[in-house]
């Protein structure tokens, strides 16, 4: 979805707007100012990105899964087991 992030320049409020081609409204902050600036934000990743769907080998980093996998202090780290990378 094309939702930009703004911060506005007089009040400081940080606020999201959904852009949607063809309605190119002018973006104003509730305060009531256009003073605005364009925020980058860092995208949504959802945990299972870059693991295999059928991927069993660390089912995770606690319990008896987190003995098999000696990097456990960064687990979840994306295409990777308990942060080791997968064979």
């Amino acid at each position: 979805m094309p939702i930009f992030e703004y911060k506005c320049n007089d009040c400081e409020k940080v606020f999201e707007i959904l852009q949607l081609p063809g309605r190119n409204r002018e973006k104003r902050c509730a305060c009531g100012s256009a003073n605005l600036t364009k925020l980058i934000s860092a995208p949504f990743l959802p945990s299972s990105v870059g693991k295999p769907a059928n991927d069993t080998s660390c089912a995770g980093c606690d319990g008896a899964a987190a003995n098999a996998c000696p990097g456990a202090n960064a687990c979840g780290a994306p295409g990777a087991c308990c942060g080791n990378p997968v064979p």
